[in-house]
C-alpha cells in the first residue's frame, strides 16, 4: 500500500488536528496583536537575555540528587556516565524539604549564584500542549509537541513556544510585537542578537537587530579612513540619497533598507563609545565575548533611548552522543565563568534588578548511557538568574531518573512535568506583559492551571 494511502493512527489524527487548531490559533494570536490594548508595563528599563545551548545539554549530569536514596537511582540509570557523589559541588535549596541536590563540578561559579540566592533552576522543563501523565503518553490519547526528539524541531518548538505548530514567530518576537502594537517606542529594535539570526526574536512585525561582539557591524565603505580618505563614502551616500528618489519602489526600498543599516549601526557605535568601559573581567571564548557585549549595550541603554531589550546569545556543541563526560565538562566551565562575569558586570553598572538571564536548550538527554554519551532525550533544566529572581529554590517537579520508572517515556527519555509556555509566560510577566495578554502571546498556556511559576 502506498504511504499516500495508509491510515492514520491515533497519534497522526491528533497531532493533524491539534497542528491544524494550532495554526487557526496562531493566526488568532497574530490579529489580537494588532488590536491589543495598552495594558502592558513598560516603565523604567528591563532586559532579557536567552543563553541557548544549542545541541540538547545533558541537564542530569548538571543538576543531581544527592540523597542517598535519589542518588542511586541517578547512578543506576546513568551507569559509566554517573558523576562521583563526592565531586558534585552542594547547592542548598530553601524549598525541597530533606532532599539534597548538587552542581557539575565544573559549576563552582553558578554554584556561589545559587547559594546566594541569585540563581534559580526550574526542573524538568520542555514542550507540551497541555499537561501530560506518562499514561495518556503512552496511550497516545492527548495532543503531543510536534516532531519529538529532533534537533530543529525541539529548537523551534522551545523558542517559539507552541509545542504543536510549526509556527513562524518565536515568543521574543511576539513580545515585541505586542509592546509595539500597544506603543512602545524606542530608537532601536526591541530584539538583539548576538549570535545571528534565530527564530526565538523573529515576530510577524518585529525584525531582530543583528550585532557582533565588539561592535555593530559597518560595511568597510561606511567607515572613514577607506577608500581614499573616505571619499569613496561619500560618494556612495550620495547615491544612495539620489536612488532613494527613484519611481522604482524596489530601488527606494533597497536604498533605504542600506540607509537605515548604516545610520543605526553608527548610533549603536556612538552609544557604546559614550559609556565607559567595564572593569569587570570576562573570558576570551565565544559565549563570555556575546556577554560582555549584552552587558555593554544594557550599560548604554540611555544613550540608545531604550526602556525594553531582549537579547539572545548561543553556543553549540552540547549534542554529546559521546565522550559527554570530557567535552560537557568543558562546555560547562564556559557557560559557569561566562555566566559569573555577565553578573558581576550587571552589578558593576547597578543593573542586576533590571536584567533576567535564562538558560535553555532544546531538549534534555536520555538516563541511559550509549556506551559514551547520551542520546536525545526531552525534559531538562531551565536555569534562571538575575537580581529580581527569587533564587536558591528549584522550581517545578524533579523527575524520577529511575530507567523506566514514573518519568521514563522510553529509552530514558524523561516526561516534562513544567511547559516551556509556563516558564516564558513567567519571565514575560516580568518584562511588563500583562496577564490579560499572556494568552494572547502563548495560546497553549489556558492548558495549564499554574500560569506564573513565580520564579522572579
Amino acid at each position: 500500500m502506498s504511504i499516500l494511502h495508509r491510515a492514520l493512527n491515533r497519534r497522526d489524527m491528533l497531532r493533524l488536528g491539534t497542528q491544524t487548531a494550532a495554526s487557526a490559533s496562531m493566526m488568532a494570536t497574530l490579529g489580537s496583536l494588532q488590536t491589543a490594548m495598552a495594558a502592558s508595563d513598560t516603565t523604567g528599563y528591563k532586559a532579557l537575555v536567552c543563553v541557548f545551548l544549542a545541541g540538547g545539554n545533558d541537564a542530569y549530569n548538571w543538576l543531581v540528587p544527592r540523597s542517598d536514596a535519589a542518588y542511586k537511582e541517578y547512578a543506576d540509570s546513568r551507569k559509566n556516565l554517573a558523576l562521583a557523589k563526592a565531586d558534585l559541588l552542594a547547592i542548598t535549596p530553601t524549598n525541597t524539604g530533606s532532599a539534597l541536590y548538587g552542581l557539575h563540578p565544573s559549576c563552582p561559579e553558578i554554584q556561589t549564584l545559587f547559594n546566594t540566592g541569585k540563581a534559580a533552576f526550574v526542573v524538568n522543563t520542555g514542550p507540551l500542549v497541555q499537561p501530560t501523565t506518562l499514561a495518556q503518553y503512552k496511550a497516545e490519547s492527548v495532543p503531543l509537541p510536534y516532531q519529538l526528539f529532533s534537533h530543529s524541531d525541539q529548537q523551534a518548538l522551545t523558542q517559539t513556544s507552541i509545542a504543536n505548530s510549526t509556527a513562524r514567530y518565536g515568543w521574543g518576537g511576539r513580545v515585541a510585537d505586542l509592546l509595539n502594537a500597544q506603543g512602545l517606542r524606542q530608537s532601536l529594535a526591541m530584539n538583539v542578537s548576538i549570535s545571528g539570526n534565530n527564530i526565538f526574536q523573529g515576530g510577524r512585525d518585529t525584525v531582530l537587530y543583528n550585532i557582533g561582539t565588539d561592535s555593530a557591524p559597518e560595511m568597510n565603505i561606511y567607515q572613514d579612513g577607506y577608500y581614499h580618505d573616505g571619499k569613496r563614502r561619500e560618494l556612495f551616500l550620495k547615491l544612495l540619497a539620489l536612488s532613494g528618489n527613484e519611481p522604482s519602489l524596489l530601488q527606494k526600498e533597497y536604498a533605504g533598507t542600506l540607509t537605515r543599516s548604516y545610520q543605526t549601526a553608527e548610533t549603536v557605535n556612538a552609544a557604546l563609545a559614550s559609556v565607559p568601559a567595564l572593569t569587570t573581567s570576562f573570558g576570551s571564548d565565544y559565549l563570555s565575548r556575546q556577554l560582555k557585549m549584552a552587558a555593554r549595550m544594557v550599560r548604554a541603554r540611555d544613550a540608545l533611548g531604550v526602556k525594553r531589550q531582549v537579547f539572545f546569545v548561543q553556543i553549540g556543541g552540547w549534542d554529546f552522543h559521546d565522550t559527554l563526560l570530557v567535552d560537557q565538562a568543558k562546555k560547562l566551565g564556559e557557560l559557569s565563568k561566562a555566566l559569573k562575569s555577565f553578573q558581576d558586570a550587571l552589578a558593576e553598572i547597578s543593573a542586576e534588578n533590571m536584567v533576567t538571564t535564562f538558560v535553555a536548550s532544546e531538549f534534555g538527554r536520555t538516563l541511559t548511557s550509549n556506551g559514551d554519551g547520551t542520546d536525545h532525550g526531552w525534559g531538562g533544566h531551565t536555569l534562571v538568574l538575575g537580581g529580581g529572581v527569587q533564587g536558591k529554590k528549584l522550581y517545578g517537579t524533579f523527575p524520577s531518573l529511575a530507567v523506566g520508572g514514573a518519568s521514563d517515556t522510553g529509552r530514558g527519555a524523561t516526561l516534562p512535568t513544567t511547559s516551556t509556555d509556563q516558564v516564558a509566560a513567567t519571565l514575560s510577566s516580568w518584562f511588563g506583559v500583562s496577564n490579560s495578554d499572556l494568552d494572547t502571546v502563548f495560546p497553549n498556556l489556558r492548558n495549564f492551571s499554574e500560569r506564573n511559576l513565580g520564579f522572579v
